[in-house]
């Protein structure tokens, strides 16, 4: 290679490492420039507010700078065309030991062979200056410092950047997502976290008050805090603001808080910090202009209540219930010629002025919303309050209703006497009480049960005697009753609906007619007449309890509970329709009168479910409640019929003895029939199960909704409760009390054993294991107060 290649070689591997230098440079400066960038965009965002406006200056000015640094330290040194003499130039400048021959040897390579003046003396140059650039390109000696000092401070500004995006504040996190999302306003909003406050910079009469409130934009804090200071020179005053629900005015809702600045007199300063995130600050200005220094209340509340008028001092947020007359007496700091109360909806009410020429306001609570004071100087300058009072106002509720006695649903004969207890509370007193009953979804029958207005008591009792014997009623009948309470306000209280069922005296167990064949367990149905009362209950006190609960619930509520009824409805009606067309085709009526009449009770109770169904269908669910009732009455007869039991005489095995052995062994055998008939019930179901599981459980969902509806037995659960808890409590106070109490524990245990056999009896009708279980649970109860009754005799007589 000649030493004229070899020169322009070594010039060229030293302007590569000049153009690494400059790349090495204008990457730092890029890393600068961004960090720029982001830091005027916080600035700009800081002092502008947010909004859309907003995002497009921030962006077009930070791109605008990154744009400019990469133009001016990327793209134009790395681009711009330098000659060999030129670079040669530089190279001496930073290169003194070339003394000026790197320039003369480039002038004489890059000439003209035949233009030399000498091509040995031009060779012999060239062979010298390499020599001389060996070593500098070898070291890198002209571009390692610039290198390395452009690498120290791009990694400065980097590590330094990087922490700040860590570990500064969010909001400058929120700053490089706004500048480095997609090009799309609405996305880049919604990244940027900002307080935003109102009133802003305003102005504020003398002495008055003036209510803060700031929104907190695309983030959601547990608080936010109002600095603010009257001179620049002294310290901010941090003053915590409270979270105000509901709040329309900034669009944010549950992210606003307010605060109030009260007896502002010179201008102030303030701003809002919520979770790193500060608003820009804002001013107020005074005026000499008149404001409300305090306000005083004077509450009327409504007659019924029995409450005495009530006077406030300082304070203008109202909390009453609905009715109250409330007149509003403002302290003002300047006279004014009127003023007003106007009211979030636009509804003002002017103040009038009384003998002594203070000005009040008037009026009545009627719903929960917001006024503020307006006032009017006297040369007639409209002054509107920056203060906006509460009014929150406090419905009446309606009385609460339970029926004590007898709490549940029983089975009475048709002569008895039963007595209806029912207790009653209310915040401000009950004025009356009313049982109302229907026979067998007849016309709904109205007793006034209490007469005399009570505001002095927490609760209220009142009782009724229905005299079963003037119903004329037979078995199978049904009346369902509930008991509603009155307030002062017209408000009314439901109890739940309860039932009485009419059951024959006694069971009658006769020869069966001739030609019968028994009937087996119901028609040989999968389902006896006792289940379809228990469902057709259950739909009577679901559609009951949606009637009464329609106001606290929404109208989609509403729907889909109607819609469980009319299912729970038409699926009972299908399956007495199955149970009567069993009966037909297996010839049971015809063989037996006794399930004749079933089958007649049970085409009636279809007809009537049918009607019941369409009326639910229609939305009308108060008109289904009769035949409904006239549903479960014809079921309840049906069951009544079915329960009537026939036995075969000639089939009695053993002896008997007497004529008491004899019922003892009819009795045996209806139990061991009905539980033959449970038992291949539970074993048919058993078979059909895997091919009927996607219905059956729909089924189970349609009646688990169904027993949400209308079930009570957690409040059977809770009498329960309530009565062990007391059988305990009187147990502890004898036990303390020492001896003397064998005779009242032997009471305590007949009651425990009365309580226990009712419960048994309950968990055969309804076929509930938990009830089962409590009437164990009561009847040890019963047996150890009896044992411990039988000691304390026997330690007495000791």
């Amino acid at each position: 290679m000649t030493p004229d290649v070899q020169l322009l070689a070594a010039l060229h591997q030293l302007r590569r490492q000049w153009r690494q230098r400059q790349l090495v440079e204008g990457i730092a400066a890029l890393v600068l420039g961004v960090a720029v960038a982001v830091a005027l965009g916080w600035l700009l965002f800081r002092f502008m507010g947010p909004g859309e406006s907003t995002v497009r200056i921030v962006r077009i000015s930070a791109w605008a700078i990154m744009l400019a640094t990469v133009g001016r330290f990327l793209v134009y040194p790395l681009f711009r065309r330098t000659s060999d003499e030129r670079f040669a130039l530089y190279v001496e400048e930073r290169a003194p030991e070339l003394r000026q021959s790197l320039i003369s040897a480039v002038h004489e390579v890059t000439r003209p062979a035949d233009e030399r003046a000498s091509s040995s003396l031009t060779a012999r140059l060239a062979a010298q200056v390499v020599a001389t650039l060996a070593p500098i390109q070898r070291e890198r000696r002209l571009e390692r410092k610039p290198s390395q000092r452009a690498l120290q401070a791009m990694g400065v500004v980097g590590a330094a950047s990087a922490l700040l995006l860590v570990f500064g504040p969010s909001s400058v996190r929120d700053m490089a997502r706004l500048l480095f999302v997609p090009w799309t306003t609405a996305e880049a909003a919604s990244v940027v976290r900002a307080v935003t406050v109102e009133p802003g910079n305003a102005t504020v009469p003398r002495g008055g008050a003036l209510d803060v409130r700031a929104a907190l934009v695309n983030f959601d804090a547990d608080g936010a805090e109002l600095f603010f200071r009257a001179d620049s020179s002294t310290e901010w005053i941090r003053l915590p603001m409270q979270r105000e629900v509901g709040l329309d005015s900034l669009g944010q809702g549950d992210g606003a808080f307010m605060s109030r600045m009260f007896d502002v007199t010179s201008p102030t300063e303030y701003y809002v910090e919520s979770d790193g995130v500060r608003s820009p600050v804002y001013t107020l200005k005074v005026s000499d202009l008149p404001a409300v220094r305090s306000i005083t209340l004077e509450l009327t509340y409504p007659a019924y209540t029995g409450l005495p008028p009530e006077r406030i001092e300082s304070s203008g947020d109202v909390a009453a219930v609905i009715g109250t007359r409330v007149r509003v007496i403002p302290e003002i700091t300047r006279a004014v010629r009127s003023g007003a109360l106007r009211f979030d909806d636009g509804d003002p009410i002017a103040f009038v002025a009384d003998s002594a020429g203070a000005l009040s306001g008037t009026f009545r609570v009627a719903k929960t919303g917001f006024y503020r004071v307006d006032l009017v100087t006297p040369d007639g300058r409209d002054v509107p309050g920056g203060v906006q009072y509460a009014v929150d106002a406090i419905p009446d509720r309606a009385p609460t209703v339970r029926i004590a006695a007898p709490g549940r649903d029983t089975k009475v004969t048709s002569l008895e006497e039963v007595t209806i207890d029912a207790r009653a509370d209310d915040d401000f007193g009950v004025t009356s009480m009313e049982l109302r009953y229907r026979v067998n979804g007849g016309e709904e029958q109205r007793v006034s049960i209490m007469k005399t207005a009570r505001r002095d008591a927490d609760e209220v009792s009142a009782a009724h005697t229905l005299f079963l014997e003037e119903q004329m009623l037979e078995a199978g009948d049904l009346i369902a009753y509930n008991v509603v309470a009155r307030d002062g306000a017209g408000n009314e209280g439901t109890s739940d609906v309860y039932f009485l069922e009419v059951r024959p005296f006694n069971r009658n167990y006769r020869q069966a007619e001739q030609g019968g064949g028994g009937g087996g367990g119901g028609g040989g149905g999968g389902e006896s007449a006792d289940g379809f009362v228990a469902r057709q209950r259950e739909i009577v006190a679901g559609t009951f309890n949606w009637q009464r609960d329609s106001a606290t619930r929404t109208a989609r509520q509403r729907s889909t509970d109607l819609t469980t009824l009319t299912i729970a409805q038409g699926r009972v009606r299908a399956d007495v329709n199955t149970l009567i067309s069993q009966l037909r085709e297996r010839g049971v009526s015809a063989s037996d009168t006794t399930f004749a009449k079933i089958q007649v009770e049970l085409s009636a109770a279809a007809a009537a479910m049918k009607d019941a169904e369409e009326t639910l269908g229609r939305g009308r669910g108060g008109d289904a409640l009769p035949p409904e009732q006239k549903a479960l009455q014809h079921a309840q007869r049906a069951q009544a019929l079915y329960r009537d039991v026939q036995v075969q005489m000639g089939q009695q095995q053993g002896g008997g003895g007497g004529g008491g052995g004899g019922q003892s062994s009819a009795e045996d055998l209806a139990d061991l029939f009905e539980l033959q008939t449970d038992k291949l019930r539970n074993q048919y179901e058993a078979v059909q199960q895997s091919s009927q599981q996607s219905a059956q459980q729909e089924v189970d969902e349609t009646l688990e909704r169904l027993k949400q509806l209308a079930s009570r037995q957690q409040q059977e659960n809770e009498r329960l409760q309530r009565m062990q808890q007391e059988l305990s409590e009187r147990l502890g106070q004898q036990a303390s009390s020492g001896g003397g109490g064998g005779q009242q524990q032997r009471e305590m245990a007949r009651q425990a054993e009365e309580e226990a056999r009712r419960l048994e009896r309950l968990s055969r009708e309804q076929n509930s294991p938990e009830l089962a279980d409590a009437a164990q649970r009561m009847q040890q109860a019963a047996d150890a107060m009896r044992r411990a009754a039988s000691g304390s005799t026997a330690q007495g007589s000791a």
